[in-house]
């Protein structure tokens, strides 16, 4: 009698999870939860940050060389031309010296930094767009860009930062709020107690 009273209370040999001992969690794994909730709770301060700081290095190279801190400048300039080519003709300069960004790439990042300062300024509740809209924000930047690589035609400055702006804001626009939205979905319901 007691043993089949066991046998229903474990449900066919396995203990139900209230009835389980909880194994406490070691040194480790307190760290990896912790940094697991600053990052999603903090990744779009994050992406902003990383954003700004390549926004401003740009613009500080020609601050830089101006004044004559060239093995500052240099290097800096240097590590840009992982995320830019850096095309002279196509890029601007402050006091003779080149920004650290072409003038599309200039535009792309700049946007995209001020449109995620806007999302973590709202607390997050920027509304996304339509992935129709999204394609639309980015497809002038792909022509242009395209059509100038070809050969086709020779784009402007006015036409690379107009581009730019909208190819960068539409990819924030859209992305960010997608990505909010998924993280929110996945994160599991926190339990009020735990029983023992």
């Amino acid at each position: 009698m007691a043993t089949r009273s066991i046998f229903k209370q474990t449900y066919n040999g396995y203990a139900p999870p209230q009835a389980r001992p909880i194994r406490p969690k070691s040194h480790f794994e307190r760290i990896i939860d912790r940094g697991g909730d600053f990052l999603i709770a903090y990744w779009a301060h994050i992406v902003t940050t990383v954003l700004g700081i390549l926004v401003g290095i740009a613009i500080a190279i020609p601050f830089l060389s101006y004044m004559g801190l060239q093995s500052i400048s240099s290097p800096l300039f240097y590590v840009l031309h992982y995320v830019c080519a850096q095309i002279p003709s196509h890029s601007f300069y402050i006091w003779g010296h080149q920004l650290g960004l072409c003038a599309r790439n200039f535009s792309i990042y700049t946007s995209m930094f001020l449109g995620s300062l806007i999302f973590v300024l709202s607390k997050k509740r920027l509304p996304g767009i339509p992935w129709w809209l999204w394609i639309i924000m980015i497809l002038p930047m792909a022509w242009d860009g395209t059509s100038q690589m070809f050969g086709l035609r020779e784009s402007d400055w006015i036409l690379r930062m107009v581009t730019g702006t909208l190819f960068g804001l539409g990819n924030i626009w859209f992305a960010l709020p997608l990505m909010h939205k998924s993280i929110m979905e996945t994160i599991p319901p926190t339990p009020m107690h735990q029983q023992v």
